[in-house]
């Protein structure tokens, strides 16, 4: 491994150290030279080296070594006197109400290598103070950017001699009292006294769109995790934090940054200050997003995708769907309870200047979209873009298939992204083969499976809106629809219809949502997919292809098999699995140690 060298002279060395790797290895006999202290030793070519400062592993910044036993007292005392000024950058949730201020609080260890603020009555708990100022506080996870854009070497003003130029004490920078904080930051002495934040009193509302905040951190002690754990427990912890951040946003990497150190040279005394460039933020997070659709991008023939994926892209709470011109942005929120917030400006505009979209509507997006009452459905989907011209009804591809796109129309805008490669995969399984489409919504596979040649496609759906406009879908691409062949009801009762009649089709697709009601019944996925499996098996002729779906990412995907195979064997149907499938991985990748939430399973019926 290499280590970016940003300072280098007889005394002392300066590095840029990286995210994952510890200063130190937790086990000295361990003969992997996995650790900073380490890895620099060995780059640099020197027969010692002294450590006076940490970073946790998942903390990256600046951290220095003493390049030589000589300089190690003067260094010490330094560290130990408080002579040395540390300045961290934070990305966390949620926003201070104040722009700055202190917080003071004890700090114990606890249980699990984590630590915890205390009563200042705890005999066991440590002194712990720490300034914060707010630089910028955005929505939905997007900071400005000159906040976050990922910059090269150090800033010219900070006169620091490259790694390899080995310059004495000259090289330095000039005293600190001289120099400005780079990228604007504040000196201590401009913040605010004592008075600060008091622990979760001082937060604004959490609620509506994800918000966050970018603060610059000055730690007046040294405890172990003392950011992290303040932070936290003033309820803003820091974005990416495994250990006191909130478990269902992770994020690629714990975003806490140790930004500059201003200290006394140990060989001259001059206050010298070294700065690590700003890592790639949430900035450069919406443009690897971006790049990772590129070979979708430059298909001409589809520009029906996922441009972010939440979680999964560093960007929890926020997706975007690109369809055609338009980007659709869903913002999600753990309390369904509360108002939707309006989307931040800033966010607007990052997304129009990365993606190049013409036009961008939003979608607030509750836990269970089909139990919100009609009358709130305006707010929570305006029907009107935040960002360019209303485009109205708008043609967008797909595998060279046109399908109409309503962007303003509620929460869904007229097909799913995530199943084009199911429906690629129906247009070829189609050819010659009788189809029935259950759930058909807008016709998506209907469209596909006629495109692949069906001898016929029939499409069943609760809603009469959804399939006028299925039978648009099919005009647009110059198949002339059958009514007959656009059915409406419930699914369960025409399955049951279709069975008694002797209906029997080549393939069956089975695409429900997650929950559903209508007057009769009551249907979730998670619990009753077996029963709707059995009645599409009575449909299905033998050696016919059975394909089931369900996004419900909490059905784990071994249940869902399992309930399917059972729901075939109590009508007394066996099945081979012909294939398992997933949402696309290049638009909707899974978040860090989940599971594809979409499941599809191609069963051959016997």
């Amino acid at each position: 491994m290499h280590i970016p060298i940003l300072y280098q002279d007889p005394d002392i060395i300066v590095v840029d150290k990286p995210v994952g790797v510890p200063t130190h290895a937790a086990d000295p006999g361990d003969p992997y030279p996995g650790d900073a202290l380490r890895i620099v030793q060995a780059q640099a070519g020197l027969a010692y080296l002294g450590m006076h400062q940490r970073l946790d592993a998942d903390t990256s910044g600046v951290l220095l070594f003493a390049a030589r036993r000589e300089a190690n007292p003067a260094l010490a005392a330094a560290f130990e006197g408080r002579d040395v000024r540390k300045v961290y950058l934070a990305l966390v949730h949620g926003a201070p109400r104040k722009s700055q201020g202190v917080i003071d609080a004890p700090i114990v260890r606890d249980r699990g290598g984590r630590y915890r603020v205390t009563s200042p009555q705890d005999r066991q708990g440590k002194p712990a103070r720490t300034r914060y100022r707010v630089i910028d506080t955005v929505g939905a996870g997007l900071a400005p950017a000159q906040g976050l854009a990922p910059a090269q070497g150090l800033a010219p003003a900070q006169g620091l001699a490259p790694a390899q130029g080995l310059a004495p004490a000259q090289g330095l920078a000039a005293p600190a009292q001289g120099l400005a904080p780079a990228q604007g930051l504040a000196p201590a002495q401009g913040l605010a006294p004592a008075q600060g934040l008091a622990p979760a009193q001082g937060l604004a509302p959490a609620h509506g769109a994800p918000v966050y905040s970018l603060l610059e951190i000055i730690p007046e002690t040294g405890r172990s995790h003392q950011i992290r754990v303040h932070l936290a427990h003033v309820g803003l912890p820091v974005v990416g934090d495994p250990l006191y951040g909130p478990a269902d946003q992770p994020a690629p990497r714990l975003f806490l940054h140790a930004h500059q150190l201003t200290l006394p040279h140990p060989a001259t005394g001059e206050m010298v200050t070294f700065t690590a460039p700003r890592p790639a933020a949430l900035r450069e997070l919406l443009r690897l997003a971006v790049e990772r659709r590129a070979p979708l991008a430059a298909d001409s023939e589809t520009t029906i995708y996922r441009l972010v994926n939440a979680a999964a892209d560093g960007l929890p709470g926020l997706t975007v769907d690109r369809y055609g011109d338009a980007l659709v942005a869903s913002l999600y929120d753990a309390d369904d309870r509360l108002s939707p917030r309006p989307i931040p400006e800033a966010l607007v505009t990052l997304l129009a200047e990365t993606t190049g979209g013409r036009s961008i509507y939003v979608k607030h997006r509750p836990k269970e979209a089909g139990r919100i009452p009609e009358d709130q459905m305006a707010a929570l989907a305006p029907p009107r873009p935040v960002y360019g011209p209303d485009l109205g009804e708008l043609v967008a591809a797909e595998a060279g298939l046109a399908y109409l796109i309503r962007p303003g129309e509620g929460l869904s805008v007229g097909l799913f992204g995530d199943m084009r490669e199911g429906r690629v995969r129906v247009r070829a399984w189609a050819d010659g083969r009788r189809v029935l489409n259950c759930f058909a919504y807008t016709c998506g596979f209907g469209v596909a499976a006629v495109a692949g040649g069906a001898t016929r496609v029939l499409n069943l759906d609760l809603s009469r809106p959804a399939l006028a406009w299925g039978q648009a879908n099919y005009r647009a691409n110059g198949f002339e629809p059958d009514p007959y062949d656009f059915v409406y009801g419930d699914v369960f009762d025409w399955l049951a219809r279709l069975a008694k009649r002797g209906d029997r089709f080549d393939l069956v697709i089975l695409d429900p949502p997650g929950f559903s009601r209508t007057k009769s019944r009551r249907f979730s996925a998670a619990r009753d997919y077996g029963e709707l499996a059995g009645l599409a098996a009575g449909c299905t002729a033998p050696e016919g292809l059975l394909l089931a779906c369900c996004n419900v990412a909490e059905l784990p995907w071994r249940r869902f098999r399992d309930q399917a195979l059972a729901g075939l064997a109590g009508i007394g149907r066996t099945a081979e699995v012909a294939g398992v499938y997933h949402e696309p991985a290049v638009d909707f990748p899974a978040a860090p140690g989940a599971e594809p939430y979409l499941k599809m399973l191609l069963l051959r019926l016997s």
